[in-house]
Order: structure tokens, then C-alpha cells, then sequence
């Protein structure tokens, strides 16, 4: 009778810690999401309202180029962070989607291409998940380690929920 009491509080105890463990990771991927959003209104507080709008003013002010040349790399590390598992899969629905259209809309796409022929240069970041997501909106960079590739695969995570455009 002392082993099936110690096998159920040992079974209790682990279901406990490994409850705990996932609210505190939950919790810490929260708190990633909340630090790159506030980055990211940082950044558009810093741009006209023509270049909001996606009217292609040229020349842009050397502080919006700034912006825009930052936001291409915000959105290179948020896109680092989804594939190391510190973005959820909700979040990165909705932020995979706006950056691929921000990233075509004036002046954006402009410096996008500028931007990328640093990078082939050498002169910038190689920036290999947004040259994914120029392409493709529903890009979802893969996981870097191989258990978090298998737990994307895994049968019971919930369903994608679809994105509306």
C-alpha cells in the first residue's frame, strides 16, 4: 500500500512541475512577444506619415531609412525567435503575414531590394528568413533544434487557426 502511495504522489508531483515548467515558459514567450512589439511601435513612431501610408516619398529622411533598414533587421531576429521557439504560433501568424506586406509596400520594398544587395555584398546581414518571407507569407521558419521540429509535427498541437486577410 506504501508503493501506490508513493507512485501517486510521485506522479502528482511530476504532472505539477511539468504544469509549472509550461506556465512559466508561456509566460516568458509573452513577455519576448511583448519586448519586440514595443520595438516595433518604437520604430514607426520614428516614420512620416506618407511613408506609413506607403506613399513612396523619395528621398526618405536619414532617420526613416534608419527605421526601415532597423525594421528589416527586427524582423530578421523575430523571425531567429520563432525558429527558436521564443514566438508562438499565433503570434507568428499574424506577424509572419504583415511583415511579407510591409515589406511591399513603398518605400519599403525599395530599400528591401537596396538592402539586399548589401547583404549579397557582405555589408549587412544575410537576412535568410526574410528573403523566405519576401517570397512566400505563410513562410514559417523551421525549428532549429530537433525536438521542437518534432513537436510542431506532433498529432495533438491545435490546429492552425487560418489567418484572414
Amino acid at each position: 500500500m506504501e508503493w501506490v502511495s508513493l507512485v501517486i504522489t510521485l506522479v502528482t508531483a511530476l504532472a505539477a512541475s511539468g504544469i509549472a515548467i509550461w506556465q512559466v515558459r508561456t509566460q516568458r514567450v509573452r513577455q519576448v512577444e511583448d519586448f519586440y512589439i514595443a520595438r516595433y511601435w518604437s520604430l514607426l513612431d520614428r516614420l512620416s506619415v506618407c511613408t506609413l501610408r506607403g506613399v513612396d516619398v523619395a528621398p526618405l529622411s536619414e532617420q526613416e531609412e534608419a527605421a526601415v533598414r532597423l525594421y528589416f533587421r527586427l524582423s530578421e531576429d523575430e523571425a531567429d525567435l520563432r525558429a527558436q521557439g521564443w514566438v508562438s504560433d499565433f503570434t507568428w501568424r499574424f506577424w509572419g503575414g504583415a511583415i511579407h506586406s510591409q515589406m511591399h509596400r513603398p518605400p519599403f520594398d525599395r530599400l528591401w531590394a537596396e538592402t539586399i544587395r548589401d547583404s549579397d555584398a557582405g555589408r549587412d546581414y544575410e537576412f535568410r528568413h526574410l528573403r523566405q518571407l519576401w517570397h512566400d507569407a505563410s513562410y514559417d521558419p523551421p525549428p532549429s533544434q530537433a525536438f521542437r521540429r518534432w513537436l510542431r509535427r506532433s498529432p495533438w498541437r491545435r490546429p492552425a487557426m487560418p489567418v484572414r486577410h
